[in-house]
């Protein structure tokens, strides 16, 4: 610990508070000019904004329209889908005498317990209707 304060302020005697920070010197070959720079950026933003004109930005802006409408409407599709799926198994569950509960019992019966319940008395009707 004694040692890392020590070089802290080794470095800290180096720079003068009073005359600011000093300037970092580069590499020649790192050395940029101001217009150079400046007069890239705006060639690359010109020729940019060259390639996208209101047309494409139209049609992406409708693409991306087009691809929510999509996603929105496989969305509903997708809940109607499992609405009728619930709605099923509760129609199977109250016709099934065996899938009936009791109002004492308050846990929901499994689709799969729904399922194998339902062909068992499928199964126990068709014995039934052999015997007859």
């Amino acid at each position: 610990m004694a040692e890392a304060m020590s070089n802290d302020s080794k470095h800290d005697s180096d720079w003068d508070p009073k005359a600011g920070l000093p300037s970092p010197t580069l590499p020649d070959k790192f050395s940029f000019s101001r217009t150079s720079s400046t007069g890239s950026i705006d060639n690359i933003l010109t020729s940019s904004s060259a390639h996208n004109t209101d047309d494409e930005d139209s049609d992406h802006k409708s693409t991306i329209s087009y691809k929510e409408r999509r996603r929105e409407a496989h969305t509903q599709a997708e809940q109607k889908r499992r609405d009728a799926i619930k709605k099923g198994y509760d129609d199977l569950q109250m016709l099934v005498p065996t899938c009936q509960q009791d109002s004492t019992n308050s846990f929901k019966m499994s689709k799969a317990t729904v399922l194998q319940k339902s062909i068992d008395y499928i199964t126990f009707l068709l014995q039934q209707k052999k015997k007859a």
